[in-house]
């Protein structure tokens, strides 16, 4: 090719060049987000998750292909902290409870006998000021959590009834990797035994360990109730789940996909609440009793008698491990409480 030959055909390619490059515009590849969570896609926090990747894919003020990864698909709750924190994850929604590994303020979640036990109280309350102080605790360590889904109150499976103070002294207890519910179960005479929950089944059914606290419906869906005779309606606190996102990730989108990304969350999270009590009418309590066991409510002396045993001395640990900022925390909640 001679030189004419060559600057003819350099001049249309620049000439081409705008052409291209708007048409790569309007073509954008949409900006991926993972949502990552523990559960079957059945369960109510799975449901939630779905309904807000679709809202958000479909929003026009994003431009989002979000996907659900259920069951750990995409690793345990390790993995998922530390990708949110690196960017390699965009979202996941964790119990409370594993958080308090890279952030111990978020350890007043575990508190038992703290949070109201009437569901339309504790919703104020996660919509608090006091939350939401609570929540961006979590920036701190490159984590936005965006808000508090409600997956129902705690209950304890064991092989008797766990209705009074005595009735667990002694008891082998399984805990998730949180210093309160160590603490917690120390002051009620048991010995803490932390596992992976996906041994929780086989170690209940062989007696390696006496008793595990979940949520109704978790329990259920786990079938515990296949090999535990009691299921106690203690209401002892709640296992609720933090919707967060990589800040990495939340910083580049703009205020206006933000918005529409909080919108979902909070359609998410109503719907969460929804189903979990429409399962635990309609599907879990039923399926326990119809199982053989027994399901056994507290008084109301003994849940005051259980948590005069507890709180006093959890609250001490909690404000011990945090300082002022632990401190300030639970007045702020106490004074959200006084409120209600």
């Amino acid at each position: 090719m001679n030189r004419d030959c060559l600057l003819r055909t350099a001049r249309i390619l620049l000439a081409t060049l705008p052409v291209w490059a708007c048409l790569s515009g309007t073509a954008q590849a949409a900006t991926p987000m993972k949502i990552a969570h523990l559960v079957p896609g059945e369960a109510p926090r799975g449901q939630g998750a779905t309904l807000m990747a679709k809202e958000v894919s479909s929003d026009d003020r994003c431009n989002i292909d979000a996907r659900v990864f259920p069951n750990s698909q995409l690793g345990g709750t390790t993995d998922l902290i530390e990708n949110l924190q690196t960017g390699a994850l965009e979202v996941a929604i964790l119990p409370g409870s594993f958080l308090v590994g890279f952030q111990p303020l978020i350890g007043i979640m575990d508190f038992p006998y703290f949070w109201p036990t009437d569901y339309n109280d504790l919703k104020t309350v996660i919509e608090s000021d006091a939350m939401r102080a609570l929540l961006d605790t979590t920036e701190e360590k490159g984590v936005v959590s965006l808000s508090v889904w409600h997956t129902g109150y705690k209950s304890w499976t064991a092989n008797k009834p766990l209705d009074t103070v005595a009735a667990y002294k002694g008891l082998k207890a399984r805990v998730m990797p949180s210093a309160i519910i160590r603490e917690q179960d120390k002051l009620l005479g048991m010995q803490p035994v932390a596992m992976p929950f996906s041994e929780t089944y086989v170690a209940l059914q062989n007696g390696a360990i006496d008793t595990q606290e979940n949520p109704v419906v978790t329990n259920y869906l786990m079938r515990f109730q296949e090999v535990q005779d009691y299921l106690t309606l203690s209401n002892h606190g709640t296992l609720d789940q933090v919707i967060m996102v990589s800040k990495l990730w939340w910083d580049k989108l703009d205020e206006g996909c933000q918005t529409a990304v909080r919108e979902a969350v909070a359609d998410g999270g109503d719907l969460t609440a929804e189903l979990v009590y429409k399962m635990i009418d309609e599907k879990a309590l039923p399926a326990i009793r119809e199982s053989g066991t027994e399901v056994v409510e507290v008084s109301d002396e003994n849940f005051a008698a259980m948590r005069d045993q507890v709180l006093p001395g959890v609250k001490q640990f909690y404000i011990q491990q945090n300082g002022d900022r632990g401190k300030a925390i639970v007045d702020a909640f106490e004074d959200t409480f006084s409120n209600l």
